[in-house]
Order: structure tokens, then sequence, then C-alpha cells
């Protein structure tokens, strides 16, 4: 007889490109950690000045959030939109392996 597999997906990877004295990246923030008690996944939070290529797509439209290195949304942030993508997250998994 064949066993029954089961998949359990990845702890997905949030990352929050934010920058200093920006009340939307506040928001955005308490908005992760609000999420994150109902939904496990691993807070990556990055000054988006602090990466060229982060500061050439993001800078003009911060905060920005990445789940699974897909973009998820931008200014500003929907929680609907951002809670859906990451209990979806095992979909959206475009990270190296």
């Amino acid at each position: 007889m064949f066993g029954v597999r089961t998949h359990t997906p990845a702890t997905p990877d949030v990352v929050l490109y934010t920058r200093a004295d920006c009340p939307l990246c506040d928001k955005a923030k308490d908005l992760l950690h609000e999420l994150h008690k109902e939904v496990p996944f691993n807070l990556i939070e990055r000054d988006v000045d602090s990466e060229e290529k982060a500061r050439a797509s993001y800078s003009d439209r911060i905060p920005v959030i990445l789940v699974n290195n897909h973009e998820v949304t931008g200014y500003p942030p929907d929680e609907k939109t951002v809670r859906r993508a990451i209990k979806n997250a095992h979909r959206l998994d475009m990270r190296p392996t």
C-alpha cells in the first residue's frame, strides 16, 4: 500500500521596503505585525535607500511589500491584498531553491 505524502509549505518571506520618517511605512509595519499574529511568515525589513536596485525600483512608492520575491502591494498597503498574498504564498513562491 502506498503512503500518503503530505506537503507542508515553507514559511513565506515577507520583505517590507521602508525608509526613515515615513508614516505610511509605519502603518505597513503595524499591518504586518498584526497579520503575523494570525499567519506565520518571516518578516524582513529593508531600507529602500540602502540597496541601489531597490532605490531605483521602489524609491518613489514606498512602502512596498514583497511575498516570496513577488511584489504584492505598493502605495498604500492594502490589508486584504497583503493577507491573501501571505496566506497563498506557497503559490507565489518565487524564491530560488
